[in-house]
């Protein structure tokens, strides 16, 4: 699925979660700064649920060194995107590696 504006869909972190935490994963859409996301990124942690974080660079923004720094491609995966195109792509390839 290719969604025409990421900022309405990722605004929040959205959730694919099962019925066990062992298979879910929680996708975070950073490009913007929150407080409520960084929240959310710390539970998740401490659940030791998976994370995704995508930015979409552009002049002037850059992404917290918090989450930047995080990036261990096992608990916290960040992906830089350019396009709307290439999500489903990173999520598919989050997925697969969260399932294993």
């Amino acid at each position: 699925m290719i969604f025409p504006d990421l900022s309405c869909v990722f605004s929040c972190i959205k959730y694919n979660l099962s019925s066990d935490l062992s298979h879910s994963g929680v996708v975070a859409e950073v490009t913007q700064p929150s407080l409520g996301v960084g929240y959310e990124l710390g539970r998740a942690v401490a659940w030791n649920i998976p994370i995704l974080c995508l930015f979409r660079p552009s002049e002037g923004k850059s992404l917290s060194c918090m989450i930047r720094g995080a990036h261990d491609d096992a608990a916290v995966t960040v992906v830089d995107y350019t396009q709307t195109a290439q999500v489903t792509n990173i999520l598919d390839s989050f997925f697969k590696k969260v399932k294993k």
